[in-house]
């Protein structure tokens, strides 16, 4: 395949429709925790800010239990599980940064389930958490706007890049005219996830 220009997607997240937008990845083949090395987007608010644990990545063991789960949040942490933008209003995409660096002292990690490993409302840094779930296999990783209950967010994303591969490029990624997008016929489990979130954000 030629490359191009990224593709930019407009993910929206507010309390009409299904309330919460995402990139979904389907990992193929064997990718542990400890593996994963690299994992980073470009992104601009254009509406809201980020609040309510959004935007994320999220990651999924291969357990097919929508609850096994490690949240990564964006932003600058601020202690406490908030995280503020740190573009907010430069009108740009803009880059996260790497949040698979083992060398990060962000506290940004949640995990909830993933790998067997229970630690809601704990905060912990990428290298506390292989060293925990290291060796655990993924089996999906989202980009998730859904903190839309706190107000309207909209945001723009391109190049959500997984261990250098740029998965919002490739042909898994589909937008819909809404400007809600779903990937692949996983509606089920994306809109359970969004529901357990927002009963424990509640």
């Amino acid at each position: 395949m030629t490359a191009g220009p990224p593709t930019v997607y407009k993910l929206v997240s507010d309390t009409s429709g299904i309330g919460y937008a995402g990139i979904y990845d389907v990992t193929t083949g064997i990718l542990t925790v400890s593996q994963l090395l690299d994992l980073e987007a470009n992104y601009e608010m254009t509406a809201g800010t980020f609040g309510g644990g959004a935007p994320r990545f999220s990651i999924g063991d291969t357990t097919n239990n929508a609850n096994n789960e490690a949240y990564i949040y964006g932003g600058t942490p601020t202690g406490g599980g908030g995280f503020t933008d740190p573009n907010a209003g430069s009108g740009a995409l803009n880059g996260t940064g790497n949040y698979a660096d083992l060398s990060s002292a962000d506290l940004r990690v949640e995990v909830n389930g993933f790998g067997g490993i229970n630690q809601p409302n704990t905060y912990i840094t990428w290298a506390q958490f292989v060293a925990e779930a290291g060796s655990t296999d993924i089996g999906f990783i989202s980009l998730d706007l859904d903190g839309g209950f706190t107000g309207t967010q909209q945001m723009l994303v391109d190049n959500f890049t997984v261990n250098g591969t740029v998965v919002s490029d490739r042909a898994s990624a589909v937008p819909e005219p809404s400007a809600v997008i779903l990937l692949f016929t996983m509606i089920a489990l994306v809109a359970g996830k969004s529901y357990l979130r927002l009963r424990r954000a509640a």
